[in-house]
């Protein structure tokens, strides 16, 4: 029951932070109209799993039989196009069971399977304890998730009880959703640690925008630059060495936000990285 609740606060959290962003950041309406529509699938499945308790070595056949069709029903009725039309191309040309499978074994696939896998298997990982998550592939080490193995989807920094202390930093796993420590002016992508090779890209009105690492070209043009900022709570986190990158939240910034959500309605984040030459250490759920 206590996993059910808390569960139950998750995803209502979720939901609020969509609606938050969906009336602040036009254009990325259309996705977080998808995403919030993905959200009761998805936290139907979380409820579901925590009841059934599925064991370990069946989550896969679990998920690709009680949960892939749903997501696939959602992502024809209310997903992009072109997503709509893949998704109905490829679930008739592959087994459910395969797609899942290859994402908990941290194989190649196509976009669109990477989707599917993750958005069906993500609620259920997250609704299970560890000996699941201990099914899926990958290195156990500092820069990917100790429960599944994963790679982390973004980093974001914890809200200090203490004011005038800086909040830890954490990152995300993309295919589990745990969190783990990771030290700060570390790249999660290679390790390194050099300030040389570390880049921060931030906005006109933030803090380390205002030291000149400056996002240009966002919603506005010029006039966003006398603005107030659109993510004053986020930054890249870019590597020169790797030439990766992730999306960085901090909590203390905006106590209302949610690193899963804010992530994904940060496309100019993602757009500018791309142009400056970097990699994203994993795209998100919607392919960012």
């Amino acid at each position: 029951m206590a996993v059910a609740v808390a569960g139950s606060e998750l995803w209502t959290e979720r939901r609020r932070r969509v609606a938050e962003l969906r009336a602040r950041r036009g254009f990325a309406r259309q996705l977080l109209d998808f995403y919030g529509a993905l959200l009761a699938v998805q936290e139907r499945a979380f409820l579901d799993a925590t009841v059934s308790a599925p064991p370990p070595r069946s989550v896969a056949a679990y998920v690709a039989e009680l949960v892939l069709p749903s997501v696939v029903d959602v992502t024809v009725a209310v997903g992009p196009d072109r997503l709509r039309a893949e998704v109905i191309q490829r679930i008739e040309s592959q087994e459910g069971h395969d797609i899942v499978r290859r994402w908990m074994q941290g194989e190649g696939q196509p976009a669109v399977d990477r989707y599917l896998a993750r958005a069906s298997l993500g609620p259920v990982l997250e609704a299970l304890d560890v000996s699941a998550k201990a099914e899926c592939d990958g290195p156990r080490d500092a820069r990917h998730c100790p429960a599944c193995g994963g790679l982390p989807q973004l980093s974001y920094f914890a809200a200090a009880a203490d004011e005038l202390a800086t909040g830890a930093r954490y990152l995300l796993c993309a295919r589990c959703g745990t969190t783990w420590g990771y030290a700060r002016l570390t790249c999660a992508g290679c390790g390194e640690d050099a300030s040389a090779k570390l880049n921060v890209f931030s906005e006109h009105g933030t803090t380390s925008g205002e030291r000149g690492s400056i996002v240009r070209g966002l919603p506005g043009g010029a006039v966003a630059a006398r603005q107030a900022a659109v993510f004053p709570h986020m930054r890249i986190e870019a590597c020169d060495s790797c030439r990766r990158y992730l999306l960085s939240v901090d909590l203390a910034a905006d106590r209302g936000a949610v690193p899963i959500v804010d992530e994904m309605a940060a496309i100019p984040l993602d757009l500018y990285a791309r142009e400056q030459g970097y990699s994203k250490i994993t795209t998100n759920l919607m392919g960012f």
